[in-house]
């Protein structure tokens, strides 16, 4: 005797989408996917973004450093360091929000 299949979930991979959800341009999609210009528009979106979020807090987080900096060589390497590190995660962080908030 055969068991009973007793999946909970559907399979999504027979329900498509006959539009993009977002832009409404006529494609075949998975259910609840978007489009790869869509995808690319968010992309593009976050970008620039998570620059112009990045760069603005990096240059007010440069000028606390130099302010607060010692007259020091190490202390300066450490601090430009920190302030490059700043720009990076903040620029991740910020790109990523947005993707998801802008999908």
């Amino acid at each position: 005797m055969l068991r009973q299949w007793n999946s909970r979930t559907p399979s999504f991979g027979v329900f498509v989408e006959r539009e993009c959800p977002r832009c409404h341009r006529p494609v075949e999609l998975p259910l609840g996917e978007i489009c790869e210009s869509c995808r690319g528009d968010i992309r593009r979106r976050a970008q620039r973004l998570g620059r112009r979020i990045a760069g603005v807090t990096t240059i007010a987080m440069a000028l606390y450093v130099w302010l607060r900096m010692p007259d020091d060589g190490t202390a300066r390497a450490v601090g430009a360091l920190g302030v490059v590190a700043w720009y990076v995660l903040t620029y991740l962080v910020v790109r990523r929000v947005a993707q998801e908030y802008l999908s």
